[in-house]
């Protein structure tokens, strides 16, 4: 594998923070600085002689200059001269725009504004800032840069002075300056009442997510209509600074937090609780990333629901890769398979799974060549599976095979939970699609999903364990919590709201839908489900964020959409080229 190779203008504290990070993470540095004594030595960085030195292959170059438009803007223009048509070309300026660093640059598509927070190495927001003629390909292949390294980008829609967080320090050490300076509160005892309040709040969740906290079940919109004009109507000021009033508030600063003697321990200190309450919170905070199958494909693909890039991380599988799940402290992606089918299909049909040749297989989380697990024809046509994250055990549906089965993590210990052969009034209605487990309580739910839209489906449950001298065929704890549906397909449980999700094909107004409905205690059927999105080309897969309140749902046409549950709201996180199967959720 090629190493990805970044260039660092500049050798001050923001750049060689840079530097350090990229470094960490594997990526080749080269750094040029007008005073190369500024350069360790001993990191194993490429020194370069000049601009165009260190910038020669670099996929990214990170500006450090001086925070002076006529340097920066010299600095770019030597920096385009050595950059190929794909360089990203990031300024870490906290102040200037794009639109101005650009001007007159003939990379002008090019450069963007990579902004860190002091230090780089340790804060982990960067704000993108685009100009107006910035390229979109390169800003998200920024995104992706920075992401790789660690960082959490955030792409601005469009450049305003000062950014984004600037722009609100600057409103609130405005008003700061402002209650000190009026006598209202003096410098240290801001700085407690921000830092035993605000701070703490806005360390673990923002903003307007405070505010919706904050306004109780019915949110920012109680805020709003019941607090609004009282916010409204406090004035909030910009300070007047004479000089003497402008002296006075920096010596009661100097006196609370000391001067340049003292800094390097104050910064220390900084970083040292910086570390440790982003370590806090970022495992609270983790971002969600789906692995999406492609049937048609015969692909596994690792999909970023906030960008919608798709990376593929095998394809070319003949055997049908149907459903998906995830073990990232494993570090693996298992998936089931339907197997190759028994011929093409029909016009308008999917093609017939009656051969066995199903099978379990598993990749690395970073892709690679599958693992078979459970070998082909163990089973007849593996549909959704699941894993048990405390145990790895895995179970999976088998439609033509019309049975549940379970294996441990590494394929071993094979066992039939579930037979229904014979059960049904037909073959096609024993048929077992979707699945998922209870392991507190000791269940397991599956749908069989019945003739194409005849409206036969059902959802069942039974123990996770069969009863004592029963076989998968006989045992007597089956329920049937729902019948009559179209053809309920996936299944997700959200334990902690007691609700249990599911993806139905078949025909409107109530097939090709994501549904709803509580989970019913121990002998009492299901009631009437509630309907949270429709119109899909047949609805398959299914994965449940319970954080941020939404589902993604996957069908054949290979949309992927997200489903905010609360409001409703709808988008395509992205499309697949063939026919989108089974979803599964990471956290990274």
């Amino acid at each position: 594998m090629t190493t990805s190779r970044v260039a660092i203008i500049g050798a001050g504290v923001i750049g060689l923070s840079w530097a350090e990070l990229f470094r960490e993470h594997g990526w080749e540095v080269a750094i040029f600085d007008v005073s190369p004594d500024a350069i360790p030595t001993d990191r194993g960085f490429e020194i370069a002689d000049s601009i165009a030195a260190a910038v020669r292959g670099a996929r990214i170059v990170q500006e450090n200059g001086p925070e002076r438009l006529d340097v920066k803007r010299s600095l770019l223009a030597d920096i385009a001269a050595a950059a190929s048509d794909d360089t990203i070309i990031a300024s870490s300026t906290s102040s200037l725009l794009p639109s101005l660093l650009a001007e007159g640059n003939d990379r002008a598509a090019q450069i963007l504004v990579g902004h860190p927070y002091n230090p780089p190495q340790i804060m982990p927001l960067v704000e993108i800032v685009p100009g107006p003629h910035t390229r979109t390909a390169l800003v998200q292949a920024a995104e992706g840069i920075y992401r790789e390294i660690g960082k959490v980008p955030v792409a601005l829609q469009r450049e305003v002075p000062g950014f984004v967080g600037n722009r609100v320090q600057k409103a609130v050490l405005d008003e700061a300056m402002w209650l000190v300076a009026n006598g209202v509160v003096d410098a240290r005892d801001f700085d407690t009442i921000f830092q035993e309040s605000l701070g703490l709040r806005w360390a673990s969740i923002g903003v307007f997510e405070a505010s919706h906290l904050g306004g109780g079940p019915a949110g920012l919109r109680h805020i709003i209509e019941h607090v609004g004009a009282a916010l409204d109507a406090i004035e909030l000021h910009r300070p007047e600074l004479t000089p003497a009033a402008r002296d006075a508030l920096v010596q009661q600063v100097e006196s609370a937090y000391g001067v340049a003697d003292s800094y390097p321990t104050r910064a220390e200190r900084r970083d040292r609780i910086t570390r440790a309450v982003r370590a806090t919170v970022g495992a609270e905070q983790q971002r969600p990333v789906l692995y999406a199958l492609d049937v048609l494909g015969g692909s596994v693909n690792r999909v970023d629901p906030r960008t919608g890039e798709v990376i593929p991380l095998v394809s070319g599988l003949r055997d049908a890769p149907d459903g998906i799940a995830v073990d990232a402290t494993a570090g693996t992606v298992t998936f089931s398979c339907m197997g190759e089918p028994d011929g093409p299909a029909a016009p308008g049909e999917e093609p017939a799974f009656t051969t066995r040749n199903g099978s379990v297989q598993r990749i690395p989380m970073g892709g690679g060549d599958p693992e078979i697990l459970v070998a082909r024809g163990t089973f007849v046509t593996g549909k959704q599976l699941v894993s048990d994250p405390a145990t790895g055990r895995l179970y999976w549906s088998d439609r033509e095979g019309r049975g549940i089965y379970r294996a441990e993590a590494d394929g071993s210990g094979l066992t039939q939970l579930v037979d229904t052969r014979g059960t049904g009034p037909s073959e096609v209605e024993e048929w077992c699609v979707g699945i998922a487990i209870d392991t507190a309580a000791g269940h397991l739910y599956w749908t069989q999903k019945g003739a194409a839209d005849a409206g036969q489906g059902r959802i069942l449950r039974a123990g996770l364990e069969l009863p004592a001298g029963e076989t998968a065929a006989s045992r007597s704890d089956r329920e049937t919590l729902w019948q009559g549906l179209p053809e309920p397909i996936d299944l997700e449980l959200d334990l902690g709201a007691g609700m249990l999700y599911w993806t139905d094909r078949g025909v409107g107004p109530d097939g090709n839908t994501l549904n709803r409905a509580p989970i019913p205690a121990p002998g009492a059927p299901g009631t009437a489900p509630t309907v949270l999105s429709r119109g899909y080309r047949e609805a398959i897969g299914l994965a449940l964020d319970t954080i941020h309140h939404v589902a993604y749902v996957s069908d054949l046409s290979g949309a992927i959409r997200e489903v905010q549950l609360g409001s409703g709201a709808e988008r395509v996180v992205a499309t697949l080229p063939g026919a989108a199967t089974g979803l599964a959720l990471s956290w990274e």
